[in-house]
């Protein structure tokens, strides 16, 4: 068990450095990730998108859990990550309130370094985003000084896979074509993203140890109308932005209720990211721009400026 302040950046031991080199050592035994990660083929799709091609995360992941209420109930006789095998654990941490978090590795990753945030988990808590859980993956955030770290969510109905309250954590150098999209201002400290990106979403700023009172607030309001939503979490630096902040970007979207599944991909927090992992071959060697932002906008909400609306005025 680490202690969260431990971790910080120029430390002996680092969260990164302690995931990543755990990880390694994890993925060198053939028993515990159900496929390999290695080099995976990757391309660029109109100097914006990441293609990569991963058929094994299509064939050999675990069933993902059939969802179709954003505030399903945890279920302990499903699959829950304190069934997992000590095998998959990285490591647990412990923050200054004595709560612990696990930290395991995804058995079926995108990509080298996939890995869960499990908070709290011994609470059994479902995968319902809450201001404890989001206040702890900002502070990771700012404890991680390697900018190729994102933070990832995906709620109920958005294609969160197992009902047990986790963030992904993602290791990629390319920066993702969210991150370099400019920023429109909504009210006050609350952005959208520019009309130029297919699917619209909420931006936020969050300075080192201030509130996220204003991201919870639209995410309770998310809560409480039952609307699907992704999250992002990046350190990349805005142009024109503060340097020391983390950037979270949140997609309102439609729920994935009875939607049917893809055969070359799934729109969840990487993909509306510009990150697209793709499970066959002819899809990964075809697919260009247009496809694959007439895949994302599939899943804009046609109530946007409605939410818009309603939130000018709770802001």
């Amino acid at each position: 068990m680490y202690k969260l302040k431990d971790l910080i950046g120029d430390g002996s031991t680092t969260f990164i450095s302690l995931l990543t080199t755990k990880w390694d050592e994890i993925h060198e035994a053939m028993d515990v990730f159900r496929y390999k990660i290695d080099k995976l083929e990757e391309r660029i799709v109109d100097g914006s998108y990441l293609l990569q091609l991963n058929p094994d995360r299509q064939s050999k992941r675990r069933t993902p859990e059939e969802m179709n209420n954003i505030f399903q109930p945890f279920d302990e006789k499903k699959f829950n990550f304190n069934k997992v095998s000590p095998k998959e654990i990285l490591f647990s941490i412990e923050d200054e309130g004595g709560n612990k978090h696990t930290v395991l590795i995804n058995v079926s990753p995108v990509s080298r370094y996939h890995s869960l945030l499990c908070p709290y988990v011994d609470k059994c808590l479902p995968q319902v985003v809450t201001p404890e859980s989001l206040d702890l993956a900002v502070q990771i955030m700012f404890l991680i000084e390697d900018r190729t770290v994102r933070i990832g969510f995906n709620s109920i109905c958005a294609f969160a896979s197992v009902n047990h309250l986790h963030y992904h954590f993602f290791v990629e150098k390319n920066i993702l074509a969210v991150e370099k999209v400019k920023w429109q201002n909504f009210k006050e400290d609350v952005y959208l993203l520019d009309k130029s990106f297919p699917v619209p979403a909420f931006c936020f700023q969050v300075q080192r140890h201030s509130s996220t009172k204003t991201l919870w607030k639209v995410l309770e309001y998310f809560l409480k109308k039952s609307i699907a939503h992704n999250i992002l979490m990046t350190k990349i630096r805005r142009i024109g932005g503060p340097e020391d902040v983390v950037n979270v970007i949140v997609w309102p979207r439609r729920n994935t209720n009875g939607a049917k599944k893809l055969a070359a991909f799934n729109v969840a927090v990487l993909e509306l990211s510009g990150w697209f992992p793709i499970y066959d071959a002819e899809s990964f060697k075809n697919l260009d721009a247009k496809g694959l932002e007439a895949e994302l906008l599939k899943w804009v909400r046609d109530d946007f400026e409605n939410i818009c609306e309603e939130l000018k005025c709770i802001l």
